[in-house]
């Protein structure tokens, strides 16, 4: 019988070759473009309907209404401000837009949607980049890359990745296998250039969405061609960094996106392919913060030490980092669309991304008479003496890593009016984790002690398989003042989780499976929904809508123990009331919801050098009551709003903290009772006062509290003493108290803008008992304040006897070069320079 290293040593790796992929699609875009060529020309003529001659500004996503689709869907909108009587005309369209959607069925929430448009007058090198300035909403991104790119919004917070949905065409990118900063959604599944509009759908109050809606949805729409297209974007960014010690360095990165896409009658193709290469100033810091302490004599002499403060005020040294992460991302996608009727269409997607992150040279700042120090391999000696003060020096922290990840996803979708009062909107789709491997060595290759031991993890068996069917009608029975949506979904999540050591990390040689970090699961969700909107009195429509879900989790695992398999139920009712006379819109809306633990919460032990999370089999579901009340005045090429919102969430799952200092403990359990208060304004006009002017500016504030914490929790400090608190008033962490988000755009003339951005929040929490209270130190949640500026050049000309339209950028991220920490540090200030082509 094979030990558990030959036979992980003999699974099929599956590793496709991505410049073979590359090549394919390069070969197949090119032999399309001449087998075509001659019956496009015929049917170029027929594609170009009439042109606006600007995009409109970001809008509440549900303004535009279901009469108006047939006649929007003819217009081609390229890229620019708003409509209206000031407007014009945009020098390049970098990509054809179709117009305004009909009202979506999740009109009974706030919304915003976001254009193409105006991510373009972004820095956004990455997918998540795009939201980043929007309502009530916060990106963890620590680098350009991040994996970990985690969302929160309103009152689910960053780690809280469980209450966030995200779609790109209705394909789920949330991951709902993991909750923490691991469960970030799959961005990187989508190119930034892929995007022809955002829109972030605010709370559960729609039957659509199941519980996982609690703080809210992204809808990323992304482009099909309505004609033949080339499109290209090269960018290079550079970060110039200085902060602690010996931490500095500049570092820099690249990324490249192709796409070729065409129209013939029915059918319709996008081939695209995404690059990119980044590398990140360093992440986490070593740090003793366990207590310092008088020297007894016995302690190696060391310099380079930093003195520091821990966020809980404990006097600390660090004595080293991480060093770089190197990322790389490679993204293969097609896009296959067919008309079955001239309003109902199918599309086919499949992607391939390879993904790749390396921590190889983390930095030592000691040294002692003998060369650099990395510590005597003893977690709980104080082994090293700097300033007439000793602490401890791990030697595990200075062990190098890298991450390999390899994912497909394939989906097909139908969408569009099956007859004259009825559309269908069905969606199926598979995203399948082909490998993920993440390898960490617990000694530096340089220190004496080496013993060239490590651990994998190996999360290859996740994957996740969803279906959507939505039915609606504008005129149930005929009857024009009913309209009428029903569905079913189903869903199901995969997860087995297995960890190796390493008999030699260098040799990349596995010993064997620590069984106790055995870990797998299965989600399996099936619900049923449906909603009226009945349209009573002019101007006035009342909503009534509810959902079931039936939830099974199954063939658990916990640390190598078989779990028993949960099931439970619950319906959600929906409510809605809404008044509409002329400029003003007023809405009240109410939605219950129920969010069923992941695969993660329940199952999944992890532990790694510093650090162990375990699950809890046991978990209830969340329970929550919620309430937004809308108010909205619409002006000229734009819209003010103030929304009041509150949640109360019973059963609320949280990842606490045990104990913390050099080994961090910290498991998944239910608080009783949390609420989240809330105002947002927003204000967002294009052409200001019919100028060259374009603003979008929001406001948040938030009071996220602990209404019952339970019984009392034991914790540890770093020192080792054990502390005794009740959860009860605490402030909820990582939920900032006000947030500020600020785009605005001065159109210079036709060719010409100027960007100016800001981002603020205040401080928050990071630990639940709320005594984290030092700032600007590493493990902090600070409040920041962060200036972004961009400017665009775009001109036009022929090339190959085609028109042709180009545009040169160049913007700065973090314009005052701010340093702040979201327990790791942000970027400093960043430079930006592309360059685009399509034709």
């Amino acid at each position: 019988m094979k030990n558990q290293s030959e036979a992980l040593e003999n699974i099929p790796s599956y590793r496709l070759p991505i410049r073979s992929l590359l090549s394919a699609a390069i070969l197949l875009a090119l032999t399309s473009n001449v087998a075509i060529a001659e019956t496009q020309k015929k049917n170029t003529s027929n594609t170009k309907n009439k042109v606006t001659e600007d995009a409109p500004a970001s809008k509440p996503a549900n303004q535009a209404n279901s009469a108006d689709l047939k006649a929007q869907s003819q217009q081609v909108l390229p890229e620019g401000g708003s409509t209206g009587s000031n407007t014009k005309d945009e020098v390049m369209e970098e990509m054809v837009i179709t117009g305004e959607v009909a009202k979506d069925s999740h009109f009974t929430s706030p919304s915003t949607r976001l254009s193409r448009a105006e991510i373009e007058r972004q820095n956004a090198q990455t997918t998540e980049e795009a939201v980043k300035y929007q309502p009530s909403l916060q990106i963890r991104q620590r680098y350009i890359g991040d994996p970990n790119g985690v969302l929160g919004i309103r009152g689910a917070d960053m780690f809280s990745t469980a209450r966030n949905m995200v779609y790109a065409d209705g394909l789920p990118l949330h991951n709902q296998l993991q909750a923490s900063f691991n469960g970030a959604p799959r961005w990187s599944m989508v190119g930034p250039n892929e995007i022809d509009a955002v829109d972030v759908v605010y709370g559960p109050f729609s039957a659509e969405y199941s519980g996982n809606s609690i703080g809210g949805v992204v809808n990323l729409k992304t482009h099909m061609p309505m004609k033949e297209e080339y499109y290209a974007e090269t960018s290079y960014f550079v970060q110039p960094w200085e902060n602690i010690g010996a931490d500095s360095g500049t570092f820099d990165g690249n990324r490249q996106y192709f796409s070729y896409g065409n129209r013939l009658d029915k059918w319709s193709a996008l081939l695209s392919y995404n690059r990119l290469e980044a590398e990140s100033q360093p992440m986490s810091y070593f740090i003793d913060n366990t207590g310092l302490r008088n020297p007894t004599g016995t302690q190696t002499a060391v310099t380079g030490a930093v003195p520091t403060l821990d966020t809980r005020g404990t006097p600390s040294y660090i004595y080293g980092d991480t060093g770089p992460e190197l990322v790389n991302t490679d993204l293969v996608k097609l896009k296959v669309g067919y008309d079955i009727t001239p309003d109902l269409q199918a599309i086919f997607t499949g992607a391939f991304e390879e993904r790749t992150r390396k921590s190889e040279k983390p930095r030592n700042y000691l040294t002692s008479a003998s060369g650099a120090y990395y510590g005597d391999n003893n977690n709980n000696s104080r082994d090293a003496v700097y300033a007439g003060r000793s602490f401890n020096v791990l030697n595990s922290g200075f062990g190098p890593s890298d991450d390999e990840r390899q994912t497909m996803q394939i989906g097909m979708q139908v969408k569009g009016a099956i007859t004259d009062t009825w559309d269908i909107d069905t969606t199926f789709s598979y995203l399948d984790v082909i490998k993920d491997e993440r390898r960490t060595a617990f000694f530096s290759p340089d220190d004496p002690r080496n013993q060239n031991t490590g651990q994998l993890q190996v999360f290859d068996d996740f994957n996740w398989k969803n279906y959507d069917l939505k039915l609606s009608t504008r005129e149930l029975f005929g009857w024009k003042p009913l309209e009428f949506l029903a569905g079913y979904h189903f869903d199901n999540y995969n997860m087995n989780f297995k960890q190796f050591s390493y008999n030699s990390y260098s040799a990349d040689q596995i010993g064997s499976e620590t069984i106790g970090r055995r870990n797998q699961g299965e989600v399996t969700t099936n619900a049923m929904f449906g909603q009226f909107a009945y349209h009573f009195a002019p101007d006035w429509d009342l909503t009534l809508g509810a959902r079931y879900e039936w939830w099974l989790a199954s063939s658990g695992v916990g640390s190598n123990r078989a779990l028993s398999d949960r099931s439970d139920d619950a319906i959600s009712p929906k409510a809605s009331l809404g008044f509409e006379p002329s400029n003003w819109k007023f809405r009240y809306s109410f939605g219950r919801s129920y969010r069923f633990p992941v695969i993660a919460e329940m199952y999944q032990n992890l532990q790694s050098p510093t650090s162990i999370t375990t699950a809890n089999e046991n978990l209830k579901a969340e329970d929550g009551w919620h309430h937004n009340f809308m108010i909205e005045y619409g002006l000229d090429n734009g819209y003010v709003r103030v929304n009041v919102f509150r949640d109360d969430i019973r059963n609320t799952i949280q990842q606490v903290r045990r104990a913390t200092g050099i080994l961090t403990e910290n498991a998944f359990q239910n608080i009783p009772a949390t609420s989240t208060t809330g105002v947002e304004l927003v204000y967002d006009q294009a052409r200001v006062l019919d100028s060259d002017f374009d603003l979008n500016f929001n406001a948040t504030w938030m009071n996220a509290i602990v209404e019952d914490g339970g019984p009392d929790i034991n914790f540890q400090e770093a020192d080792g003493s054990l502390t005794r608190f009740n959860l009860t008033g605490k402030q909820r962490i990582r939920l900032p108290e006000w947030r500020f988000n600020a785009l605005a755009t001065y159109h210079v003339n036709e060719a010409l803008d100027v960007s100016m951005a800001g981002r603020y929040t205040n401080d928050s929490f990071n630990d639940i008992d709320n005594k984290d209270s030092v700032n600007n130190v590493f493990g902090a949640q600070d409040g920041f304040f962060f200036l972004d500026f961009k400017t665009s050049y775009r001109f036009k000309y022929d090339l190959l006897g085609k028109p042709a339209k180009s545009r040169v950028s160049f913007g700065i991220n973090n314009l005052t070069d701010k340093t702040a920490y979201v327990f790791h540090p942000y970027p400093q200030r960043t430079f930006f320079i592309e360059g685009a082509i399509s034709f």
